[in-house]
């Protein structure tokens, strides 16, 4: 009696281990961020900020612009009144090797044969992991007024995952976020003319939905079978992942004399992301809006998994100075921000350092006559430069720019080129 107990203790025993293993794999999703290929999808959304971006993603405290309170949102206090509808921003990966392949020759012959062949230069573009395509954002309105913050922003963006470098292992995500960001700023006069506090807070609602990876091999037979119907694939065939969130970011500027600002930004609070996988984009229609998107009716919705994901909290620091000599003549901007500066506590020695120069993001830009912006920035030891041009209340801003897309730094840069038109306030 008493071995028969024993082998059913030993028997729990290693029933429960086996499910604790086990656990996790079950818990793993299909369409999240365990699995590599959708890992960039779980990033919190963040609009293409060209002024950032052309500044080596440096600019905390800098103002003087209708977006700059979604980097810091202490930035609306001061602001004045901004008003800008509408904004694209337009932004191309991998430039140099596009502009070295023959794509741009294929494509300007209009050849069915040569469309099919820039379609795969394109894809011979694309490295290893993970990358970006083309990212386009479109601000339907942004105002600064009061204090008062108010933005309304879509983005589409194609992600790339590669897992070796044959050109058939390429996997292309499209992804489509909505958000509106609300915020709101105050100043606390400390000592007039030498010390103040801003202090203000967003409150962000976004809505994320990105479809099942497609293949090359895919893509590639789409365009050269007439035969096909790409709406057909993508409406009834292709599962669709889609969720919300509402992540709240709090930002401080403690403003000093000459043009100084220490600034502090406390990001990703609440910002879990409440995913749904459907079987098709028509089936998430019909169970959002009980309406077909394929009008073919007679069948019902189909939910394949749902998950979660958390973004992890993030501290940001910088310090910048501004200042206008000769009224509008000339206006310099310095910035200097460490990203994620919580991960620095706790490291020594060689370790240290190499954060501290990965967290580190240095910018420099330059007003002439509040028509002419230079700008230039270093970010992770890549160079990044923009360019702005106000003309009445048309807006232009060009950056180009790179980004580290690998695990450890030089891993996987890609260059990146942004264009922004805007009217009214810029």
């Amino acid at each position: 009696m008493g071995r028969e107990i024993d082998m059913k203790k030993r028997l729990l025993v290693i029933l429960l281990i086996v499910l604790v293993g086990v656990a996790p794999l079950l818990a793993a999703t299909t369409y999240g961020p365990d699995n590599a290929a959708y890992e960039q999808t779980a990033q919190p959304f963040t609009g293409t900020n060209i002024w950032s971006l052309s500044m080596g993603g440096a600019g905390l405290g800098m103002k003087g612009y209708s977006e700059s309170f979604l980097l810091n949102p202490a930035n609306l206090p001061g602001s004045g009144f901004k008003l800008s509808i509408p904004a694209v921003t337009v932004t191309a990966y991998n430039v140099v090797k596009i502009l070295e392949s023959p794509m741009i020759d294929y494509i300007a012959s209009g050849e069915d044969e040569d469309m099919i062949k820039a379609a795969q230069e394109f894809l011979k573009t694309i490295g290893k992991g993970q990358g970006d395509v083309l990212t386009t954002d479109i601000s339907l309105l942004t105002l600064n007024a009061g204090g008062l913050g108010l933005s309304v922003q879509a983005q589409e963006r194609l992600m790339s995952y590669k897992t070796g470098a044959e050109m058939t292992s390429t996997k292309l995500i499209a992804q489509v976020t909505a958000a509106a960001t609300l915020g709101l700023g105050f100043k606390i006069p400390v000592i007039p003319k030498w010390l103040d506090i801003d202090l203000g807070a967003n409150v962000q609602v976004a809505y994320k939905a990105y479809l099942e990876q497609i293949d090359a091999q895919t893509i590639i037979g789409m365009m050269g079978d007439d035969s096909s119907d790409p709406a057909k694939v993508f409406l009834n065939e292709t599962p669709l992942i889609a969720g919300w969130s509402m992540p709240i970011t709090i930002g401080m500027n403690v403003n000093g004399p000459y043009g100084l600002s220490l600034s502090a930004v406390a990001r990703n609070i609440n910002a879990t992301q409440h995913m749904t996988a459907y079987k098709s984009v028509d089936d998430w229609a019909i169970e959002n809006f009980d309406q077909s998107i394929s009008g073919e009716a007679g069948h019902n919705p189909a939910t394949i998994e749902e998950f979660e994901v958390v973004p992890e909290f993030r501290f940001d620091l910088g310090l910048s100075w501004s200042q206008s000599l000769g009224g509008s003549l000339l206006t310099p901007t310095l910035s200097f921000d460490i990203v994620d500066a919580g991960k620095l506590a706790g490291l020594q020695g060689d370790d240290l350092t190499r954060a501290f120069w990965e967290s580190t993001r240095i910018g420099a830009s330059l007003r002439l006559l509040d028509i002419l912006d230079l700008r230039y920035g270093l970010s992770k030891g890549y160079h990044s430069v923009g360019l702005g041009i106000d003309l009445f209340v048309v807006h232009l801003d060009v950056a180009y720019y790179t980004l580290e897309y690998g695990k450890n730094l030089g891993d996987k840069p890609i260059d990146a080129l942004s264009v922004r038109i805007g009217l009214l306030s810029r």
